[in-house]
């Protein structure tokens, strides 16, 4: 498999300036919130942030994204504070970046950069270091320029080189790098492509059971969650993106002996790198074919609401916007103001109110999602013979038997049973005249 993408340069910062830009429409408060979830992501990389400054400007520099008088500025502070990367809060162009490094002498991610490097440190497994992977390589094709700076040192070196020997070795070895960045990316593509049909037979495997994905904004509590409801033992950390790996168990819902497979899956962010989107397709396809979507929302994080929009973004962006959802409100065990908590209830009126941590709410979560989804089936009449025992066991087990009568020619049954089940008992389905159970 081939090695992730290192976007960082040789040796890694340590030190960095964090850059943000309000432009025109913007809020000046959407740009500090902004500034402060990347700082989060910086430090979550395992970067000290030395300095943060926010220039208003009413569209971006099409050379430094920022002004000409903010780059001198910069220059500055970079040299006295020994800042050795600045981190911009939205995503520059190559040339930008290019521009900006010449200008400052110092490396420059942007926010995408960083996500990236941030994936790359949390990808355990081996599906996720392919998905990060192929979004890194995608992200640093077109940025390949500033990565041969030595060359353009070393054609400048010899005598009488001139501008022809310093594009020479440099464009060589730049194309010689795009096809080697380009075979890696077909590499892993087709790597991902026997993930993603792997994924679709467990997922045939799992057809006729009932799918909730667990959805949210990063750090919101959803593998807290997870881990409550499963029993499982999910990395769950007080961290960004603490969760890159999709991982389901079945759990038990207290009415109408009904069984459910739960997804964690990886946390959404504002900003959202496209490159991310598009390599955890297969991931996200658990999301995607779900029956229901349980979205755990941070009521304590004071841009709760900002993050519920950005969540609905990235599921609209991947065509989930009309999967049914439940809203849980969670960590009100950290809530400082109580009034919070009334104003999201009115805002989402059916949602519940949970710790995570504490337990609070989950029995009648359960019970919500159990409600849920006895009314999602179907009430069905059947008159099942004696030797199918397991027709019955198989209602009793997916379904709501709601009466039984055992006549001389089979087994009456009233019951209602999810939609996925009904073909496989239709041979046994009778008039509800016929079969009279209470």
């Amino acid at each position: 498999m081939p090695e992730l993408y290192d976007t960082r340069p040789p040796v890694p910062p340590s030190r960095a300036i964090l850059v943000g830009v309000k432009l025109r429409n913007a809020l000046m408060h959407e740009t500090e919130v902004s500034l402060q979830e990347l700082q989060q992501l910086t430090e979550t990389a395992g970067i000290e942030v030395v300095c943060e400054t926010i220039q208003s400007r009413n569209t971006p520099n099409p050379r430094y994204y920022i002004g000409e008088g903010k780059v001198e500025e910069l220059k500055g502070v970079v040299k006295e504070l020994e800042a050795d990367v600045i981190i911009f809060d939205d995503e520059l162009s190559p040339a930008q970046t290019r521009n900006i490094e010449n200008e400052l002498d110092v490396a420059t991610l942007d926010r995408t950069g960083l996500i990236l490097q941030v994936f790359a440190q949390r990808a355990l497994t081996s599906e996720a270091r392919l998905q990060v992977s192929l979004a890194q390589l995608e992200y640093a094709l077109p940025r390949l320029t500033r990565m041969w700076t030595h060359l353009s040192r070393m054609a400048t070196g010899g005598g009488g080189g001139g501008a022809g020997s310093l594009r020479g070795p440099g464009e060589t070895q730049l194309e010689m790098d795009r096809r080697w960045i380009r075979r890696q990316i077909s590499q892993v593509k087709k790597a991902l492509e026997t993930v993603e049909k792997r994924r679709q037979v467990q997922r045939q495997n799992r057809s006729d059971k009932l799918k909730v994905s667990l959805v949210g904004y990063t750090n919101a509590g959803k593998s807290t969650l997870f881990n409550t409801l499963t029993g499982e033992k999910v990395l769950a950390e007080d961290k960004l993106f603490a969760t890159l790996d999709s991982t389901t168990r079945r759990v038990s819902l207290p009415i109408g002996n009904q069984d459910i497979l739960l997804s964690d899956t990886v946390g959404f962010i504002k900003k959202l790198p496209h490159q991310l989107v598009a390599a955890f397709k297969a991931t996200l396809e658990e999301v995607t074919e779900a029956d229901l979507l349980l979205h755990v929302v941070d009521v304590s994080h004071p841009e709760a609401e900002a993050q519920i929009a950005a969540v609905d973004t990235v599921l609209s962006e991947l065509e989930a916007s009309e999967i049914p959802m439940v809203v849980a409100l969670n960590k009100i065990d950290q809530l400082k103001k109580e009034d919070t908590l009334h104003i999201l209830k009115s805002r989402y009126p059916d949602a519940l109110a949970i710790s995570a941590q504490r337990g609070d709410g989950l029995e009648d979560l359960l019970d919500l999602l159990a409600e849920r989804f006895s009314f999602s089936g179907t009430t069905l009449y059947l008159n099942i013979p004696y030797s199918e025992g397991k027709t019955l066991d198989m209602l009793y087990k997916h379904g709501t038997v709601l009466g039984t009568d055992y006549a001389d020619d089979g087994v009456h049954v009233k019951a209602r049973l999810p939609s996925r089940y009904v073909k496989s008992v239709s041979q046994y389905s009778v008039s509800p005249d016929v079969v009279q159970c209470g």
